[in-house]
């Protein structure tokens, strides 16, 4: 056969496939929870409409960035994208703000997307632009409520979902405001640390508890020594990260507050509680501004927690700014960093600092709250090395094609050991359950790592049996097996798609599918 004629048909079969799931996807209808998702989208730009600048004067912009919105049935929607990358297509039914919606359903699978549903998400480049610029965009993926419910219900109502719209935004503009960029911080905290952060988030609350600048002044004072002790022995690059973090989460919080205390005054909503049964219009916006303090006063004596303390004591850094010192955004614009500004503007005296550490001893409790934290930094210190001397057969089970986070899942009563994007179960991980995949493990240590991996180590496997048992309905090439239910001596794992990757001492099982 001619080999030009053997091409020619290639091609045609790969355009005529492309125009039917070009045309499939055209047909295709958006499923009412989706549909919610996208109305939650458009009220978060008229929010933006009204109060952005209230936020910080300037911000305007918040329409240039695309949103993708990933649900669990493998469908992806992406909003207001120039350029979008291959496999979307124009959902001609309906737009968001007047931007182009496009839809990707080449991946759908037979997962039921219901309301409520868990948000997250994050900045990132996605796709480029028509010069090949990459394009900054919102990623959120939009997942079912699994584990402690009484922990996800602050995370799942409409206003839920709107307040992370416009934090996602903030953090896009955000670019245009901080002059000086730096990486994520993974800092592990020791003793020192954890005992002034604590000091600093209880010297924030107090203040914020004033009614007055004059009252509030001694505190804040007593947080900007605290965060001279707390830096201590930090590197520059190390200050310069903390620093950056603290205001990129902070003030996208602070962000949240800002446009909350305005929606109590005259707000216009264009989403009705018929379009969005969910959605209450924020008539109780007080809760939701309660929600930011509490969580201030949850978190500041964790005495392991860095990354979540940012986005509170950043946002209430920024409020006694705003409350006591308005106009320090210049300053920020300019290059400065929350704290910085803050102690240059409660102009600290030798005296001051007499008074603070009087304070740290009276009021605070400061040796109380170091025997507490001490404690814990040395059980963190003894299970690391614990779990360093694991070994054995070593079995991982990965569950990043599915980006279901791991440790969330565990019942939060499990002693646990945080360092760095590794959470330590000494005692074990318990049971986990979510969509069709279930593990139930036994009593020994248990790592929680990069958020999507578990790894458990065997240290007396029994050389003469296999490491492992399956049973499964169906085998497809590259050891790939539907509906599984795998045996160790530690676990049993029971999922509906799993790959199995062998080597000497060492299981790896990656899910590959929720249902």
């Amino acid at each position: 056969m001619n080999k030009t004629f053997v091409n020619t048909c290639i091609t045609v079969a790969l355009v005529v496939s492309g125009v039917a799931q070009v045309k499939a996807q055209s047909s295709y209808t958006l499923p009412k929870p989706v549909q919610i998702e996208l109305n939650r989208l458009e009220e978060s730009y008229n929010i933006l409409d009204q109060f952005s600048e209230k936020a910080w004067p300037g911000w305007n912009n918040y329409l240039e960035f695309p949103f993708l919105m990933t649900f669990q049935n493998g469908l992806r929607v992406l909003v207001g994208h120039p350029s979008p990358p291959a496999g979307f297509v124009i959902y001609p039914k309906q737009k968001v703000h007047g931007l182009t919606v496009f839809i990707d359903t080449m991946n759908l699978n037979n997962f039921t997307v219901e309301q409520p549903l868990l948000c997250g998400g994050g900045v990132l480049p996605y796709g480029t632009d028509k010069n090949k610029k990459p394009v900054l965009s919102v990623d959120v993926s939009l997942t079912h409520p699994t584990g402690d419910a009484a922990i996800e219900a602050e995370q799942i109502s409409a206003e839920d979902h709107i307040l992370m719209f416009m934090h996602e935004l903030m953090h896009c503009y955000q670019r245009k405001i901080m002059k000086n960029e730096y990486g994520n911080l993974n800092l592990n905290p020791d003793l020192n640390h954890a005992l002034y952060s604590d000091i600093e988030g209880l010297a924030l609350l107090f203040a914020g508890e004033q009614d007055s600048r004059e009252k509030a002044l001694p505190f804040l004072k007593d947080f900007c020594i605290a965060r001279s002790f707390k830096y201590d022995g930090m590197s520059k690059m190390e200050k310069l990260q903390a620093r950056g973090d603290e205001f990129r989460e902070g003030e996208a919080v602070y962000t949240e507050y800002i446009i909350l205390e305005n929606l109590k005054k005259d707000f216009k909503s264009q989403l009705t509680t018929e379009m969005d049964p969910g959605y209450t219009q924020f008539r109780d916006a007080d809760k939701y501004l309660k929600i930011k303090t509490d969580r201030l006063r949850e978190d500041h004596g964790k005495t392991l927690e860095i990354s979540m303390k940012n986005y509170h004591y950043g946002c209430f850094e920024a409020l006694m700014l705003q409350h006591y010192f308005p106009g320090w955004q210049q300053e920020i614009e300019s290059g400065g960093s929350l704290d910085l500004v803050l102690r240059k503007d409660v102009r600290i005296t030798a005296s001051d600092s007499l008074e603070s550490l009087k304070r740290f001893r009276d009021l605070y409790q400061i040796d109380s709250l170091r025997s507490k934290h001490e404690k814990i930094i040395s059980g963190r210190n003894a299970t690391y090395a614990m779990f360093n001397s694991l070994k054995g057969m070593t079995y991982v089970i990965d569950f990043k094609p599915i980006r279901q986070f791991i440790s969330g899942l565990a019942d939060p009563k499990l002693t646990r050991y945080s360092l760095g994007l590794l959470v330590m179960f000494p005692d074990g991980i318990g049971s986990l359950k979510f969509d069709g995949v279930s593990l139930e493990t036994k009593p020994v240590p248990t790592e929680a790592n990069q958020l999507y991996y578990i790894k458990m180590v065997d240290t007396n496997p029994t050389k003469a049996d296999k490491p492992y048992t399956i049973e499964y309905q169906l085998k497809e090439p590259d050891d790939v097996y539907r509906n599984v239910v795998i045996t160790t001596p530690l676990f049993t794992l029971r999922a509906p798609k799993v790959q199995l990757r062998e080597r000497e001492n060492r299981i790896k099982i990656v899910i590959l599918s929720r249902v």
